[in-house]
């Protein structure tokens, strides 16, 4: 038995070890070490491939790589291309098992029971048909037919589709909004959601959604990120909006949203609520939404024949400062108020001419609120009996109609040393208002008692000491009218211009940090930086 098992190792050694010894190949030779690549198996072609196309980009096709296609009508769960004839030119697609392409996910794909007990696979809930026109891998010939057929694309936002418009009241209706049966086409989203607009709406305006949101709900804003689209829609129709903070999608300038009550794929039950038309669907035939109205303005700017151009409310009636304004409050209090009734509005609009940016809001210290202009609190005149009347401006020499144009305002008020002792228009110490003239921003100018007239005796040619009395220069413009244009002038100081007044060149303070600091007045004694007002004498 021993000798029989031996002999049949042996011819087994025999038959594996020497069938190829004509043509030996040593152990180490790379083509014995490695398999044959043409010995592989063939690679795995996956059901449902992503193409690259030239017209459309990145295209759906079967396995063979031919083109894949959305019926737009199919707008529910099912497919409506269910006719011989139909289905003659459109062949559907189906298979059992779904294998895709990277760039594609299985679970987008499912199968739907078709009418006619047929199954179809569907991709992101559009069943998927071929196109008996396409004769090779690559064409896309049934693209746009009656402009309800479009290439399958995994990238679309949007779908242009047709289907029976039914209202949130059951009944059908036209593209006109009136009852009938018949086909409307119209814009959804890839999920098949229906776009609506809203008919009060404006380019690129929405006036349906609260502040809160707190009727989005309803009529949800239309977030949607825009990538590919049907190739019957045009990109340059579509924009975006801002909302309160969020991003809403526009088409032909119409802000688009989504009806809360809209349940189910393919419903368009919007279009009725809360009567047809209100909420209108949107396609190729809807017109640019219209242009909004100029608000109108909160302030606006009037031409007076004898102020030039001044501030006035959205009736026309005129707006007035008061000089004792001087901190970034009001001194109109009590039964100043009957007088001169303050000015606010919540919401400033302004005409041309005026910057939104000069407008503030103040809290009274009475616990109302007011609106500022350039840091002035702003106010009418109750003497005033019509639009265009001024009558307010200049009286008891601290009221002036409102004007954007001032360079320069006329004040009173309590002198504060900047050794923190007040004083009095001689520069004694006392409590008293005293007036004297501001820049419009409420900034303090002063003169020299050393300077001469047009002589500025104080400033250094390299400007060292500028820091700590800067000379005015300002560009002068209009002034209030207790002031006399002809007491201005300017002088030239080493190369810079500085604005005098009655002769006297005038400075800033340094340290006159917030609006309606004097405190130069006491520096560095009282009386040497004096205020300069109508009763200051030329300086000779």
């Amino acid at each position: 038995m021993k000798n029989i098992l031996l002999t049949l190792f042996a011819a087994t050694f025999l038959l594996y070890g020497c069938s190829n010894d004509e043509n030996p190949v040593p152990v180490d030779d790379p083509q014995q070490m490695d398999p044959d690549p043409m010995d592989d198996p063939d690679p795995v072609v996956n059901s449902v491939m992503l193409a690259e196309n030239a017209t459309f980009g990145k295209i759906i096709t079967d396995s063979e790589g031919k083109t894949l296609y959305f019926f737009s009508l199919d707008t529910k769960d099912t497919s409506a291309c269910t006719s011989a004839g139909c289905l003659g030119a459109w062949p559907i697609f189906y298979e059992e098992t779904i294998t895709a392409d990277t760039g594609l996910e299985v679970s987008d794909f499912a199968t739907i029971e078709r009418a006619d007990g047929e199954k179809q696979t569907t991709y992101k809930g559009w069943p998927l048909y071929y196109f008996a026109n396409d004769a090779a891998s690559g064409d896309t010939s049934g693209d746009k037919a009656n402009d309800v057929w479009f290439v399958a694309k995994p990238d679309y936002s949007l779908m242009y589709v047709k289907a029976q418009l039914v209202g949130h009241d059951g009944k059908n209706y036209l593209e006109d909004y009136t009852e009938g049966d018949g086909e409307t086409s119209y814009i959804v989203d890839i999920e098949g959601n229906t776009l609506y607009a809203f008919a009060p709406d404006k380019k690129d305006t929405n006036n349906y959604t609260e502040p809160d949101f707190s009727n989005d709900s309803v009529w949800p804003i239309a977030e949607l990120s825009l990538d590919m689209l049907p190739s019957i829609l045009d990109p340059a129709d579509f924009g975006t909006i801002d909302v309160f903070g969020r991003t809403q999608i526009t088409y032909k300038g119409w802000p688009l949203y989504y009806f809360g009550q809209d349940a189910a794929r393919g419903d368009n039950t919007g279009i009725s609520f809360p009567a047809p038309g209100v909420w209108p669907i949107v396609n190729v035939n809807t017109t640019m939404a219209p242009e909004p109205e100029p608000a109108e303005s909160s302030v606006k700017l009037a031409d007076d024949g004898t102020f030039g151009q001044i501030l006035t409310d959205a009736d026309g009636m005129s707006l007035y400062f008061f000089s004792l304004d001087t901190k970034d409050t009001s001194e109109c209090l009590n039964g100043c108020l009957n007088a001169w009734p303050i000015f606010y509005r919540e919401d400033i609009i302004v005409d041309a001419g005026l910057d939104v940016a000069d407008f503030a809001t103040i809290d009274r210290s009475d616990g109302e609120k007011q609106t500022t202009y350039k840091g002035w609190p702003l106010y009418y005149f109750a003497g005033d009996n019509a639009v265009g009347d001024t009558a307010g401006d200049k009286v008891n020499d601290v009221w002036y109609i409102a004007k954007p144009d001032y360079s320069l305002m006329y004040v009173r008020a309590q002198l504060v040393g900047n050794d923190g002792l007040n004083y009095l228009g001689d520069y004694t110490e006392g409590e008293g208002q005293t007036f004297y003239i501001t820049d419009i921003e409420g900034r303090t100018l002063y003169g020299f008692v050393v300077d001469t007239k047009d002589t500025n005796n104080y400033t250094n040619p390299d400007f060292s000491n500028d820091a700590v009395w800067p000379i005015a220069e300002i560009e002068l413009d209009k002034i209030p009218s207790i002031l006399d244009a002809a007491d201005f002038g300017s002088i030239d100081v080493f190369g810079r211009t500085q604005i005098t007044y009655k002769g006297w060149p005038l400075y800033y303070f340094g340290q006159d940090a917030e609006r309606g600091d004097n405190k130069g007045v006491s520096v560095p004694t009282p009386g040497i930086w004096p205020i300069v007002n109508v009763d200051t004498p030329e300086l000779l």
